[in-house]
């Protein structure tokens, strides 16, 4: 990488064996705490020092490289509201420097913890080409996390479920279930269990499991739920969503919809979806067994027709000579008289 970070672990720090930042602090009490970077390539290197927040990414994985987190609604207080902004650090080809920030904690006591972490970054990433058509950016960082607390009183998570929307994940079609941690709290271990219904049904059309899970404080997370490369249909359904950590277990059962305009977007940008292609050999052998059905059945009126035509002038035309007959025989009888 051409350059390393090392935290500077002061007399507050709560386990010394922990390579990042594990701080107890007090109600506004103020601090300075330091990184060293030192640059062991042989050439000029300008370094990107950024405090982010903590988040839970779609992997459900605890991530710091987000500068542009929207806060979750049930975050009071977070890492970028009580720490001095980022930096940007130049180093010559083997310098070492001390880059301080300045930590303000809230005027009050807090439980839980407030967590996030520096995120660090060569300004200078190289892009290798491959090929005329393939760039490959090579982009390497450091995180050194940051753990404030005040106690040690242990808070309970509290876990949500909100919003349930279709979406595609890396282009292929799945549902999303938004999961929020609305405590500052960390949750480890977590063992996601999700079921799709047809509404009012029982039977599993798709399903999704996921272990060894972690949620950030104060965060939401979409939880995307595989539609096992089939195209997403508009109508209604059930989540059936069990979440386990060996300590603590939630159940929720919540109705979704899923439109007709969401399908039609989602399934023409979704790859390797088993798309139901139309046949047209049995379209057009259908077609023609109709055309011969509706041919016998128009020849077998019109010749029903014609016979019930040539039948009734058959029938006027007796009915035409008996009454012939029976004048004719009316004139001979008064002949005779």
């Amino acid at each position: 990488m051409g350059y390393s970070v090392k935290a500077n672990l002061p007399e507050n720090q709560i386990d010394k064996n922990k390579t990042y930042f594990d701080l107890k602090m007090d109600p506004n009490q103020k601090e300075e705490i330091s990184l060293t970077v030192k640059n062991s390539s042989e050439e000029e290197i300008i370094l990107n020092i950024v405090p982010n927040n903590s988040k839970t990414n779609q992997n459900g994985v605890i991530d710091y490289s987000d500068e542009n987190l929207e806060k979750d609604k049930s975050l009071k207080y977070s890492l970028t509201d009580i720490i001095s902004s980022k930096q940007k650090i130049k180093l010559n080809p083997g310098e070492t420097k001390d880059v301080t920030f300045s930590i303000k904690m809230p005027n009050e006591e807090l439980q839980g913890i407030i967590l996030g972490g520096f995120y660090i970054y060569r300004e200078d990433n190289e892009t290798k080409n491959t090929n005329e058509n393939l760039q490959i950016k090579n982009s390497y960082s450091y995180v050194i996390g940051i753990q404030l607390s005040q106690n040690t009183i242990k808070v309970d998570p509290k876990l949500s479920l909100n919003k349930i929307k279709p979406a595609l994940q890396n282009y292929h079609t799945v549902v999303t279930a938004n999961i929020q941690n609305s405590k500052p709290t960390i949750i480890n271990n977590l063992i996601i269990d999700a079921k799709v219904t047809k509404e009012g049904e029982s039977k599993v059309i798709h399903e999704t499991n996921k272990q060894g899970m972690s949620m950030a404080p104060n965060s939401n997370f979409d939880f995307p739920i595989s539609w096992d490369n089939e195209p997403l249909e508009a109508g209604d359904y059930t989540l059936h969503l069990k979440i386990n950590t060996g300590e603590k277990e939630w159940s929720f059962d919540k109705n979704f919809s899923i439109g007709k305009e969401d399908t039609k977007k989602l399934n023409d940008e979704a790859v390797n979806i088993d798309k139901k292609e139309i046949n047209w050999n049995i379209v057009a052998l259908t077609i023609s067994i109709l055309l011969i059905i509706c041919g016998i059945t128009i020849v077998g009126l019109t010749i029903r027709h014609k016979k019930k035509i040539d039948r009734e002038k058959k029938i006027k035309a007796a009915r035409i000579k008996k009454r012939r007959k029976a004048k004719n025989s009316e004139r001979n009888k008064k002949k005779i008289t």
